[in-house]
């Protein structure tokens, strides 16, 4: 049977259908006789080599080893990096194994390791597995010990940079490695040299009884155990990120960047928060925008018209709405308030929202309770939760105030509480919230609000280009969506949904504009029709530029290849990104088995980072990690969920694994630097502190 310890391994020729293997430690392949070892360890040789670059040490409480590079080191010992000299881990190369041994190696591994290829020296000749099993050597157990005790006298070098690397007569390869990738937390920061770890395992082996020994029985032809190969495809392969590829058009990732205005080099993992305009589509901006300063009063009484026709129209069909039922506002925050400022609220009334509600918004429906007769409900959901979990606890509430009952003929909302003081009026709920960044199950949750005839408005400010919508079919009363976040346009741009049974209700606009048209005071001459859409067009001067973005943004996304595209590639890069950044720190994905809470925002859990202390600890605890992330020109959204940090990645068309990856490394130093209590001496904690409570969290 094999002992952990951390081989290498390398694939030397498809053809030839044999692998070689690098061991830097004491692994064993045992058998219960000397004939069945040489039957199945026939054609295997060995050779000793070194890799450059890579230090072992020893995991914590464990008899094996981690083999980690350069960068992990540094985060694991902070300044305390040896000479280049001393980064060098010496071991053997192991030639001849089948596919089916790399296979069981990969499973005896398991997720603590990833198999890389990297460059090996050879130090030595090479020896067939007849010098391990010398006559006078002994048996079993014995034999093992005999040999780790040659090899740590006589082939072995007593310490790691013992051999540089300046031998000329060293001859290079090639192997796959397998190098740890689970948490630094597991490991020892100091080096763990071959000497060290040899008598280790020579005192371990040299105790274990003989009928320890156990025989390794191997898969028969065909028939493969699950391989490391698999689990990697498993938790973050490219080949599972789908649509990167679409003939006629370009290739996805990081090509796609040439239309974008990025920095040299800048790492965008957060284009939810406030979103990325292409390049064209802010030439086209700032096109039209020459175009209106040339004649501003020809642009303002005559042109902008037909563009806004033009733009609404289009909107109202990507959401498969009637163009009536659909307007243009400055953004998701100011279309909300619209809502809630036009309800006449009664005694007895009841706002419902999530835990989770968007900072700004939950304010503001604070705001609505403390100055009007509506009281507010917070539903606490701490996640991830399934989607069935969910709607189990926002039923709960909705049942405990009212009656179910079924929907008037006119299609209004008439709750009937089950005492006559209190009733839910509006459930508020988000497609996907902000932070987490998790998708709703918010079709069935107005299904429940017709089941117990409440009004439900959405908070659909990450849904427009990031998820198809269908608002005719999800049979909503409000909705409102950015259109600057996920499709592109320039920021601030979004539209509101009002279904025609709902427009009585939206009074006014924010503010009042020349739309508008009173009962008690009517507008010469008497009968002009009041509209709902009408009121939109003229709010007061405005910069239409930014949405008017709309339509080029639009255009865009079909040029590089449309809405199904752009989607499954975001949503798949999420995914795969998310399960990649997780295996290297070894932590949590905030999702469900089938990853329901997940479209183009993955959520995982940091790393090695303590719970903050209360709010100013919070505070500057994420200022120290979003400096780290400016310095190193990248970005995702970090937040504390639960009692717990977690940062957000938000996928996008030029983004690729290795950006997670990036980010991943930079948030795994800074959270190492947060837990030794670096965070504490930076500069502006004062003022940090101070800070902490005077605002709700931004829009991230």
């Amino acid at each position: 049977m094999l002992e952990k310890a951390g081989f290498l391994y390398s694939v030397v020729a498809a053809q030839e259908q044999t692998y070689d293997c690098r061991s830097h430690s004491r692994h064993r392949l045992t058998m219960t006789d000397e004939d069945s070892l040489f039957l199945c360890c026939e054609g295997i040789t060995l050779q000793g080599a070194l890799l450059p670059g890579y230090t072992r040490h020893r995991v914590k409480s464990e008899m094996y080893p981690a083999i980690i590079d350069k960068e992990r080191l540094r985060q694991l010992s902070g300044a305390n990096i040896p000479d280049e000299e001393a980064l060098n881990t010496r071991g053997i190369l192991i030639k001849g194994l089948s596919h089916q041994d790399v296979c069981a190696l990969d499973l005896f591994e398991g997720e603590e390791y990833t198999r890389i290829w990297l460059p090996v020296k050879l130090t030595s000749q090479s020896f067939s597995i007849a010098n391990l099993l010398d006559q006078t050597a002994g048996h079993g157990h014995e034999a093992i010990g005999n040999h780790a005790q040659s090899a740590s006298s006589h082939d072995m070098t007593s310490h790691e940079v013992d051999d540089t690397g300046d031998n000329k007569d060293e001859e290079l390869s090639e192997g796959w490695t397998y190098v740890w990738c689970g948490s630094l937390e597991k490991i020892e920061p100091k080096i763990w040299t071959l000497e060290e770890l040899v008598k280790a395992k020579e005192c371990e082996w040299k105790h274990l009884p003989d009928d320890w020994f156990e025989v390794l029985n191997r898969p028969e032809d065909g028939q493969l155990p699950f391989s490391r190969q698999q689990s990697e495809i498993e938790d973050g392969d490219e080949r599972k990120v789908q649509g990167k590829h679409k003939e006629g058009y370009e290739t996805f990732g990081r090509k796609m960047l040439k239309y974008w205005g990025f920095k040299e080099g800048y790492i965008n993992l957060n284009h939810g928060s406030y979103g990325s305009p292409p390049l064209s589509v802010i030439a086209d901006m700032h096109t039209l925008s020459q175009q209106v300063e040339q004649n501003p009063d020809l642009f303002m009484r005559r042109s902008y018209f037909s563009i806004l026709d033009e733009t609404r129209n289009a909107v109202a069909k990507m959401v498969s709405a009637s163009q009536e039922e659909v307007v243009l506002v400055p953004n998701t925050t100011h279309g909300i308030f619209n809502v809630l400022d036009n309800m006449i609220w009664e005694e007895g009334d009841i706002l419902v929202i999530f835990s989770t509600t968007y900072g700004a918004i939950g304010q503001m429906c604070k705001y609505f309770a403390d100055s009007s007769p509506v009281k507010l409900h917070i539903i606490s959901l701490d996640f991830p939760l399934t989607h069935s979990e969910v709607l189990r606890q926002t039923e709960e509430v909705l049942a405990s105030y009212n009656l179910a009952t079924k929907p008037t003929s006119t299609e209004q909302c008439n709750p009937i509480g089950k005492t006559p003081k209190t009733r839910i009026r509006m459930v508020l709920v988000d497609v996907l919230a902000s932070n987490p960044g998790v998708m709703y199950p918010w079709e069935e949750i107005i299904s429940l609000c017709k089941k117990y005839n409440i009004l439900s408005l959405v908070d659909g400010a990450h849904a427009i280009g990031q998820i198809p919508l269908n608002l005719e079919k999800a049979g909503c009363d409000f909705f409102v969506s950015n259109c600057h976040k996920w499709l592109m346009s320039h920021r601030g741009g979004a539209f509101f949904y009002v279904p025609v049974r709902n427009q009585h209700m939206i009074r006014t606009t924010i503010p009042t504009s020349i739309g508008y048209e009173s009962s008690n005071y009517p507008t010469p001459p008497p009968g002009r029709p009041w509209q709902w859409a009408h009121q939109y067009i003229w709010t007061g001067t405005q910069d239409w530029m930014p949405l008017f973005s709309i339509l080029p943004a639009m255009k865009f996304r079909e040029k590089i290849g449309g809405e199904k595209r752009i989607m499954q590639y975001c949503h798949t890069l999420a995914v795969e990104g998310g399960k990649r950044v997780a295996n290297k720190w070894q932590t949590d994905i905030m999702d469900t088995p089938s990853n329901e809470l997940t479209v183009a925002m993955s959520n995982v859990a940091l790393p090695h980072i303590p719970t903050p202390k209360d709010l100013g600890d919070q505070a500057k605890q994420l200022h120290y990690l979003e400096e780290s992330m400016f310095k190193a020109n990248c970005f995702a959204a970090c937040y504390v969920h639960a009692g717990r940090w977690w940062i957000r990645f938000s996928a996008q068309i030029w983004n690729e694994l290795s950006d997670f990856e990036y980010v991943a490394d930079i948030m795994e130093k800074s959270c190492l630097e947060i837990k030794n209590g670096d965070y504490v001496e930076q500069e502006d904690n004062e003022e940090i502190e101070r800070n902490a409570g005077n605002m709700p969290t931004h829009d991230e």
